[in-house]
């Protein structure tokens, strides 16, 4: 059963509102040699799929620190 990482005031989180996609770097807060990124409309479109890579590329569970770093890492994508 998939992890719910929507806890926490929107207000703490990036969550894309307007139109700016967000963008994720694996490489930010895992492995420095992980080249694989996502970008989405909002932190509840990208998340699920940031805790499959980390579970299959990297054999991680997400806990709450590491959920943290993960959505502290999240950034608007550059246009």
């Amino acid at each position: 059963m998939a992890q719910d990482f929507s806890k926490g005031p929107s207000s703490e989180r990036n969550t894309g509102q307007g139109n700016q996609k967000l963008n994720f770097r694996c490489s930010d807060v895992g492995p420095k040699s992980c080249n694989w990124q996502v970008s989405g409309q909002s932190e509840d479109e990208i998340l699920p799929k940031i805790e499959q890579h980390g579970r299959e590329a990297h054999n991680l569970t997400m806990d709450e620190n590491t959920r943290s770093k993960v959505r502290n890492a999240i950034r608007p994508q550059a246009a």
